[in-house]
């Protein structure tokens, strides 16, 4: 044991608490299929790790915290959960605390910890779970036996974290040294007697950022901090100016220092990869390259962005200091943003003076001109025709942008191009209503179901859009109230493949509605008011966006749920609504969009490469609608061709394959920086190093000694 965690007592455990672990097959079979066989064992056996760790059992040193870095979709959640109901419910039970970072990911925790109370109940009877132990955001005195899950924004000034465990969702977002967040976590880190961490990589760039997460964990001894420092250095080495040196003998040394670092931090970093688990690759469905064409941008659209570009230079060397002075990336994926730009810079160009003001005013004049010319983005126009083909073919389509300008002009264009489906009139609205109630009438849902919601619920089921999407899912049409419903207890939503029926999928949606409390609000509220709907009531509402609404009112019914994002997750979770999602980062991390869809377009690039992987996990995930049907994840970066977009994504997807070779160390890119004859030298480092740097990976994973008795 070491000096600095002799404090740390054991937890105490007893064999009979977790012995449920060494038999995950007992388990999934209780879920009824809700839990993937494949990947549930190997959760299991990285809980029982962690709670060893923490125990200190089987001759291990007693560990005050661990980092578990899995892969985006690899079930950080169920691992963690397991291990606070553990503790939370064995021994003399413990108190747990669960910070994440919104109030979306909040909901999703408390449903999960719910979720596994029964199947504990069954499987692992001496813990006597109970759901009621549940604290869902509560801020108070937190009694034994409980767990309270909490907003990151919980760990203030004047919170307090202590408790048995703390767990520390999302990590990532407490690395940064001058956030609040990161610096309470640091103050109180001793009022958590353990800490678990999940995050989505182990490493980062800096330094300093992986050391204060060790730290955090009690992992500051000064071997691990050396090892990981000199790897860290050598990161910094590879993303240096200095590529003049032999490649071979960098990628030596590279390899050389993660193999150190590697070992060092295999005592309290557990992580595993997609690719390095072929018993649960296959659930994750294959990835596929997505091309979109891009027409490369012409002289006008070139023109008009360097005018921009050129006016706010010249408009802040005379004295508007309010105005970029770079070429704003936006241009290059949009207009909407430039015109808001032009317009603002519109309104200080009567204020300066000669001869900025002149030049300010011609550029100004020549690009109204100009923009006459180039209508629609080229980058919107062959995203969206993409788009629309795709659609045709019963997908949905998952779509990021990392501007909020650039989110509400993609969403406004597809609302234009997005034909509404074509709906066969053989039933009534009111024989469609009647069937789905008759059906709806012989189900049990959650305690919160009312008559008054089924209703409003039913309503949106009968609405034009989703009749008409019910319809072209039924391989012959119905011409009777009891002939619809046995073709929605037959059919199945989007594919032949899919898992559920369409009634299964519409009691599912419902269902989850009725238990998230967001969504919950949204039905009382269309209850009460006639004039709110849910997305696609409309019958032409195909596209739906989760960003800002334009600040002049355009097409503002497309935005209605920015403020409550629940209620779109759930129904682009679901076979009906909406087609194509448009979001911001906002979505990009602890929420599942997977259920059907398999098509994931970058449109805009974040300039972090952990953004585009998490981007990614919310369709890679277990038995997500790719591997359900049999067909690979398809995910797209187009490039508007002669601009900044192409290089970044050029650059970008790189720098992905790169990611999980260097264990998360990949540098965010900053455009004005890079040389393109240094990112080759770089790219050929790693490749020199790519097989070495393979086998790093497997020393951090998970290793079980528990023997049940």
């Amino acid at each position: 044991m070491t000096t600095q965690e002799q404090w740390i007592e054991p937890l105490g455990l007893s064999a009979s608490q977790w012995k449920f672990l060494s038999r995950p097959g007992a388990y999934v079979a209780c879920s009824g299929g809700k839990l993937d066989p494949n990947s549930t064992p190997r959760q299991f056996t990285t809980a029982r790790d962690i709670l060893e760790r923490m125990n200190g059992s089987n001759g291990l040193d007693v560990r005050r915290g661990v980092l578990l870095a899995d892969d985006v979709g690899l079930g950080k959640t169920n691992v963690a959960i397991l291990v606070a109901w553990v503790i939370a419910a064995g021994g003399e039970r413990g108190r747990v605390k669960i910070l994440v970072p919104n109030n979306v990911m909040r909901r999703k925790w408390v449903d999960d910890l719910k979720f596994h109370v029964p199947l504990l109940n069954i499987c692992a009877p001496a813990l006597d779970v109970n759901a009621s132990r549940v604290r869902d955001g509560k801020v108070g005195r937190l009694r034994n036996g409980c767990i309270n899950v909490l907003n990151h924004s919980h760990a203030g000034a004047s919170s307090n974290l202590a408790c048995d465990l703390l767990i520390i969702d999302e990590a990532h977002r407490a690395k940064g040294e001058h956030s609040a967040f990161s610096r309470e976590l640091m103050r109180q880190k001793k009022a958590a007697k353990r800490i678990l961490i999940l995050t989505a990589t182990p490493f980062s760039i800096r330094l300093e950022e992986l050391q204060r997460m060790l730290s955090l964990i009690g992992a500051d001894q000064a071997a691990v901090q050396s090892s990981v420092r000199s790897y860290s250095r050598a990161l910094d080495d590879l993303y240096s100016a200095k590529t003049a040196r032999d490649p071979s003998a960098v990628a030596k040394r590279l390899v050389l220092k993660a193999e150190a670092a590697v070992d060092a931090l295999s005592k309290c970093v557990i992580r595993h990869g997609v690719d390095d688990l072929p018993k649960e690759k296959a659930a994750f469905g294959e990835r596929g390259e997505w091309t979109i064409r891009v027409a490369a941008a012409n002289t006008d659209e070139l023109e008009l962005m360097l005018r921009m570009n050129r006016a706010q230079r010249v408009a802040k060397m005379g004295g508007a200091f309010n105005t970029r002075s770079m070429l704003d990336p936006r241009f290059d994926v949009g207009w909407r943003h430039l015109d808001v730009e032009r317009e603002a810079l519109t309104g200080v160009a009567d204020g300066l003076l000669a001869p900025e003001g002149q030049v300010v005013q011609y550029h100004l004049k020549t690009m109204v001109l100009l923009r006459a010319k180039v209508a629609t983005h080229p980058k919107i126009d062959a995203v969206a025709k993409e788009i629309v083909n795709t659609v045709g073919r019963g997908e949905k389509v998952l779509v990021f942008c990392h501007h909020h300008a650039t989110a509400q002009e993609l969403a406004i264009h597809l609302e234009k191009v997005l034909q509404p489906q074509e709906l066969i009139r053989q039933l009534s609205e009111g024989q469609w209503r009647k069937a789905w109630l008759q059906l709806f009438e012989e189900v049990s849902f959650h305690s919160n179901h009312t008559p008054a919601l089924l209703q409003v619920f039913v309503d949106w089921l009968c609405g034009g859009l989703i009749r008409s999407q019910t319809q072209s899912w039924f391989i012959s049409q119905p011409r009777s109230t009891v002939s619809l419903k046995t073709a929605l207890l037959v059919n199945k939503g989007r594919d032949a493949a899919g898992s559920e029926t369409i009634f299964a999928a519409a009691c599912r949606l419902y269902d989850a509605m009725l238990r998230s409390k967001s969504c919950l609000n949204v039905l009382k509220v269309m209850y009460e008011n006639k004039e709110e709907r849910l997305p696609g009531s409309n019958g032409t509402a195909r596209v739906i966006a989760v960003c800002e609404a334009p600040a002049d009112g355009t097409a503002r019914s497309l935005f209605l749920h920015n403020k409550q994002p629940d209620t779109v997750i759930a129904i682009f979770n679901s076979p009906f609504g909406p087609d194509v999602l448009v979001a911001t980062d906002k979505l990009s991390e602890g929420v599942d969009l997977h259920r059907y869809c398999r098509h994931l377009i970058h449109y805009e690039l974040d300039p972090s490469p952990i953004r585009t992987i998490q981007r990614n996990g919310r369709l890679r995930r277990v038995d997500n609608w790719a591997a359900v049907t049999n067909k690979p994840i398809m995910y797209a970066y187009p490039a508007f061709a002669g601009t900044r977009d192409q290089k970044l994504v050029q650059i970008m997807k790189k720098r992905i394959d790169s990611f999980s070779l260097l264990l998360g160390g990949v540098q965010d890119i900053d455009l004005e920086e890079i040389v393109g004859v240094d990112e080759a030298w770089r790219n050929q480092v790693i490749e020199i190093a790519k097989s070495s740097l393979l086998k790093q990976s497997g020393k951090l994973v998970a290793k079980a000694n528990y023997k049940s008795h």
